[in-house]
């Protein structure tokens, strides 16, 4: 129960000509659009409202070094979000315009994970350390291996995009167990998080305009309902 419903089980849909809140959605969870912001920009409120909660999940602060695994339109969010913090922010992805879109929207470095060479870049820069958080937005098995060996000794990895039930993931237990590596999970949008995902939006602080790469007629006509894509 997401707490929006068109009237069926399940949902019924987003292109339902008219939608049921519950009440405390309705009263807490609603907010009026600015006549400035275009309704693309104010579709990223819930996805930013689902980042900002995982980036406070992750504890991530000023002067830390993040890695966010997969830069994609969720991961860049996700790196705008950790470097708003003031953290020395990482992207990460094997598509060269994916990591050419995250170095022009603010992060630090952006590196390949094909080179093999993320843990030895990371540990250069941190004293040997490690990151001390990993942020993985790619939903591969093997990604969590791969954070936990990224991540420094008490390092937290925030694991955002492994939502298939059918998924099962082995790691090292030691990294947990004698490295005291946290492993932190993160899903869904929080009501007390939806005025400042607003607030990051309606003030351009955060610059989703620049995730939207196209918008499509629905029904082919130009004056008609459009939708936004974003493919990075």
């Amino acid at each position: 129960m997401v707490g929006l419903t068109a009237g069926f089980d399940p949902n019924g849909g987003g292109f339902a000509q008219y939608v049921r809140a519950m009440p405390w959605v309705a009263q807490r969870g609603m907010l009026a659009i600015p006549n400035e912001i275009s309704f693309e920009e104010a579709t990223f409120i819930e996805p930013v409202n689902t980042c900002l909660k995982a980036v406070e999940k992750a504890r991530v602060s000023a002067g830390e070094t993040v890695l966010i695994m997969g830069q994609g339109p969720i991961g860049l969010l996700l790196m705008m979000l950790s470097k708003l913090t003031g953290a020395f922010v990482i992207g990460s992805d094997p598509m060269p315009e994916r990591r050419a879109k995250s170095l022009s929207l603010g992060a630090d470095l952006a590196v390949d994970p094909r080179d093999g060479r993320i843990a030895e870049e990371i540990r250069s820069r941190t004293e040997g350390r490690g990151a001390d958080a990993v942020l993985v937005a790619v939903p591969l098995p093997a990604a969590l291996t791969d954070a936990l060996a990224i991540a420094r000794p008490g390092g937290r990895i925030l694991l955002f995009a492994q939502n298939d039930p059918q998924m099962r993931i082995e790691f090292p237990a030691a990294a947990v167990g004698v490295a005291e590596k946290e492993i932190l999970g993160s899903y869904s949008a929080a009501v007390d998080r939806q005025e400042e995902a607003a607030r990051l939006i309606f003030s351009r602080q955060l610059p989703v305009r620049e995730l939207v790469l196209s918008s499509i007629s629905l029904g082919g006509h130009e004056s008609g309902p459009r939708i936004s894509c974003t493919s990075y």
